[in-house]
């Protein structure tokens, strides 16, 4: 590893560290260090997200889910506010760091709202970043049927979810409970949710297992879990694999220390899914070229055998068997 790339990384690391410190204790930060333009500040991101997950959810399924959980929403609520705009009624949403603002949660809503009452809109929706390298998602039509959804828009429906993002934390809502910082398997009942979804953040999560056993406890029996991975460095080093070279030491200072993602390869997800009782029912691999050999790899990751080492994005949709 070139001393540079170390150096480089630490440094960013160690930015990174302050900037999301800033975020979390200052409304003023998340006011003016976050762009508004970005992913989940945009209300037709979060809208094609949500349909890319509810298509998926609608393979084993003929009705909205009642109770959703996002695992990272990022700069807004926007997903799991169109969950809750098209039909769910509980959302649980869980992060770390806080960077969505009130007055972000609130634009996203009111755009999500006319995205949903505009049928043209909705049904030609073509968002790149939200296709998964080979399909263009459509309106999920046999479960928001005309009359369905209408009953979803309803006026006074609408008022109390939008109320609700005035203090989306507060444990007396009944709409949305968002949960910052995520860090209990305790922070949701057993056996209370439907459907948990991410899109790019399992990477980030620093204890994978727990997160897995999780899951499991939280769901129904039947429930269903929809989860977009990102196995790449994160521009951390020249090869978008080559991270997994790297011994934690090595890993500690490119990161400054941030624990920027867990280096958790697919076979650890297609492990843990097994351990904790899911069966797939849908899944997609991103492939990349790989230049590296089994001597490149630090001792630590030894055992990546080909599928990890050339899977450079992966999304699954999976159902929880009967526990």
């Amino acid at each position: 590893m070139e001393m540079v790339y170390l150096l480089k990384g630490y440094v960013k690391g160690k930015l990174r560290s302050v900037y999301k410190l800033l975020l979390s204790n200052s409304s003023i930060a998340r006011k003016y260090l976050r762009k508004s333009d970005t992913a989940g500040s945009n209300s037709l991101y979060c809208y094609g997200i949500w349909m890319k997950h509810l298509k998926y959810w609608s393979l084993l399924n003929n009705k909205t889910p009642e109770v959703v959980v996002e695992i990272g929403p990022g700069n807004s609520l926007g997903v799991g506010l169109a969950a809750l705009i098209s039909g769910s009624e509980t959302l649980y949403a869980l992060e770390r760091t806080q960077f969505w603002n009130t007055e972000t949660n609130i634009r996203v809503f009111d755009e999500l709202v006319a995205l949903f009452k505009t049928e043209k809109k909705t049904k030609k929706i073509n968002i790149e970043s939200v296709r998964t390298v080979d399909e263009e998602l459509g309106f999920p039509s046999d479960i928001l049927t005309k009359v369905y959804l209408s009953q979803c828009l309803n006026t006074e429906r609408l008022k109390k979810i939008r109320k609700e993002l005035s203090d989306p934390s507060n444990p007396n809502n009944a709409h949305i409970h968002s949960v910052i910082p995520w860090e209990s398997i305790d922070a949701i009942e057993d056996n209370k949710v439907d459907y948990i979804f991410s899109h790019t953040v399992l990477q980030h999560i620093d204890d994978l297992p727990n997160t897995y056993k999780a899951m499991n406890k939280w769901l129904k029996n039947g429930g269903c879990i929809s989860h977009k991975i990102d196995f790449k460095s994160m521009n951390t080093t020249k090869l978008w694999n080559q991270h997994w070279t790297l011994n934690d030491a090595e890993w500690q200072i490119v990161t400054g220390g941030t624990n920027l993602i867990n280096r958790e390869p697919l076979s650890s997800h297609l492990k843990f899914l097994e351990i904790n009782g899911f069966e797939i029912i849908q899944e997609i691999k991103d492939s990349s070229d790989n230049e590296l050999s089994a001597e490149d790899l630090s001792d630590k990751f030894k055992q990546l055998n080909i599928s990890d080492l050339t899977t450079s994005g992966y999304y699954y949709y999976a159902q929880l068997k009967k526990k």
